[in-house]
């Protein structure tokens, strides 16, 4: 189980590291709408092109790479409530189809958006922002890699559900003390 949770703490910095350039990018795209409204509203000029710059650059940057963190943090409505009514071993296979689902499903996002991101290279597919032609087709990358990153976490859980007795929606370990001091040493 040990091996586990350190698999499954490497999955967590790829997904810390979605959740800081989500962070950094919502941070640049407040200062650019800043900068833009104190533009407009002083010096009356304002950045052009730079609706379409946020729209299509930044919120699809601001939403996608943290998505996985939100999605194993536990803040997304699942069926705890309707579940805690049944019995464990109930609960445990109702979860594990519930979790199989999710990942049918997300399997398929991230293969048709990954044909989507595919056919928009293909046809270099672009937005026009004051007068010049941005690359729009890199940014569609970004949305089968965060589900892609989600049906791992839901792996990880379906893991974690069938070797653990009690079920659960979210992968959480805390270690033993005996673990917490020889990682305080290893440190």
């Amino acid at each position: 189980m040990t091996t586990f949770y350190k698999l499954y703490g490497y999955f967590g910095v790829l997904k810390k590291i979605g959740l800081v350039i989500s962070a950094v990018v919502a941070l640049i795209m407040m200062f650019f709408i800043t900068y833009d409204v104190v533009m407009r509203n002083v010096f009356s000029s304002s950045i052009r092109g730079g609706f379409e710059i946020i729209q299509n650059y930044m919120m699809p940057l601001v939403v996608f790479p943290g998505l996985a963190y939100v999605y194993a943090s536990g803040v997304l409505p699942k069926m705890e409530l309707l579940f805690a009514k049944f019995s464990p071993p109930v609960k445990r296979i109702l979860i594990l189809i519930l979790i199989a689902i999710e990942v049918f499903i997300l399997v398929l996002v991230v293969q048709f958006s990954w044909m989507y991101a595919m056919d928009g290279m293909e046809r270099n597919t672009s937005f026009p922002a004051a007068g010049t032609l941005y690359q729009l087709w890199p940014v569609f990358f970004t949305i089968p890699v965060a589900f892609a990153l989600i049906v791992i976490e839901n792996i990880f859980l379906f893991i974690k559900n069938l070797i653990e007795k009690d079920p659960t929606f979210v992968v959480e370990y805390n270690p033993s003390e005996e673990e917490q001091i020889i990682n305080q040493a290893v440190k």
